[in-house]
């Protein structure tokens, strides 16, 4: 490829994106702020409706919406950190609902999961050298 040549196309990013309701919004802001360290990147509308929430280059978007039937249990985002230990310790010290602590999975990834206000988990792991 020349530097003549148009760049590939490439994704470059990913951001998950969780359904809220008007009454749990501030609240999942708040827990990503708060007690998980991201920073509000941008806010939409009255409530608000549009969340972007950042971390170390990487973003998760709330988008709120005004039904009451969508899921809230399980996994609902996976962020793979350099440093799982250096993280579980932060956020529990900021107050997160820890589901469970550090474990080493038979997939190769040592992770853990807090709660969200809402009841969903938000999981951070590490990739462990094979």
């Amino acid at each position: 490829m020349s530097k003549n040549d148009p760049p590939s196309a490439s994704v470059l990013r990913v951001a998950p994106v969780l359904d809220v309701n008007s009454r749990s919004v501030r609240k999942m802001r708040d827990f990503f702020v708060d007690q998980l360290g991201f920073a509000v990147g941008t806010e939409v509308g009255p409530g608000p409706k549009f969340v972007t929430l950042d971390r170390d280059g990487l973003t998760i978007v709330l988008n709120c919406r005004f039904s009451f039937g969508f899921r809230k249990r399980d996994w609902a985002a996976y962020f793979w950190t350099g440093n799982v230990s250096g993280f579980f310790d932060e956020v529990r010290s900021r107050g997160a609902e820890i589901k469970s602590g550090l474990v080493t999975k038979d997939y190769g990834c040592r992770e853990f999961v807090v709660i969200a206000p809402d009841g969903r988990e938000i999981v951070f792991g590490q990739l462990l050298p094979e």
